[in-house]
């Protein structure tokens, strides 16, 4: 080999080197920050190679992974599954930032297995199942019985060394008479006393937190943040004559905007960000119109940015 051409290959490798040092450096940066992730329920059509392109196309950090009885992934087969999708993902620059379970207590014969093979693939957050309030008997009775399967599960959290996060959810079901626990904000929080938030602690979810406080919603931030160590972000509005109907909406669209999203994180550290994506339709889509869902991922991806 010519002496100039060996002086150009060996320079022109120190670059690409010093180029993925650079990338590699960036990429660990960026964690630090705010990172963003996507419920990747419209996407559990696809398999994990082609999950990672897809979460690569919409520009997001990584995913919440649904790894839950009728998701992504079935507990039962997590230990060998969880791996196969972290490594498709990471080979795209990609993560899962927090999985999506049906974790509700330590009692379940699948809570520790699981959380510990979401730690050894180094998954720090999992998203629990939501309690639910039996609206004919006394809510705070039950939010204290609640807490006491919370600290236990905080406990078990702590000795993993994993975080969980209990999302509030709007709303419930009168035809059976069962409330959502956390769509109040006070609730949750009161369920969450005295529980250190690294081991257990709040997916702060705007659309739901809106839509159940309305006009008091600076009020239950100011007494969930303590708690607070995710971000849900999606959007919705009330409409129709009455002003009674509803519908989820892009972001920055409804309801939600830049400063209920500043109030909800004034103060905080970084902490997982997540998109919840379902204008297009709370589903799994088929593979023909998963286009159209990376399309609005990306459309409500840029608007978070914008707002950080």
């Amino acid at each position: 080999m010519l002496p100039g051409r060996r002086k150009f290959l060996m320079s022109l490798g120190a670059g690409v080197a010093t180029s993925s040092m650079l990338v590699s450096k960036l990429r660990a940066q960026a964690k630090v920050e705010w990172p963003i992730a996507i419920f990747e329920k419209v996407f559990e059509a696809l398999d994990f190679e082609e999950l990672a392109d897809a979460v690569a196309e919409t520009g997001a950090d990584g995913i919440e992974a649904t790894i839950r009885p009728g998701g992504h992934v079935e507990p039962a087969v997590a230990a060998e599954a969880v791996p196969q999708m972290a490594a498709a993902l990471e080979a795209r620059g990609k993560s899962i930032l927090i999985a999506a379970t049906d974790i509700g207590g330590v009692d379940e014969p699948t809570t520790e297995p699981l959380l510990r093979t979401l730690k050894s693939v180094g998954i720090n957050h999992y998203r629990m199942s939501h309690y639910h309030i039996d609206l004919s008997k006394s809510p705070l009775k039950q939010v204290r019985e609640y807490a006491a399967r919370a600290r236990e599960l905080a406990a078990l959290n702590q000795e993993i060394g994993i975080q969980g996060l209990y999302q509030n959810h709007s709303g419930g079901n009168r035809s059976n008479g069962r409330g959502y626990l956390g769509s109040l904000g006070w609730d949750v929080a009161l369920m969450l006393e005295g529980i250190d938030p690294s081991a257990l602690g709040i997916a702060f979810d705007t659309r739901h937190l809106r839509k159940d406080t309305g006009a008091s919603w600076e009020t239950a931030v100011a007494v969930c943040k303590p708690h607070v160590r995710a971000i849900y972000v999606k959007d919705g509005m009330w409409l129709g004559e009455r002003g009674d109907q509803y519908k989820d909406v892009p972001l920055n669209t409804g309801f939600v905007n830049k400063q209920i999203f500043d109030a909800m994180r004034q103060g905080l550290g970084p902490m997982p960000l997540c998109i919840h994506m379902e204008w297009l339709g709370y589903r799994v889509f088929e593979k023909h119109e998963i286009p159209s869902a990376i399309s609005a991922h990306q459309r409500d991806i840029k608007t978070l940015k914008s707002w950080l």
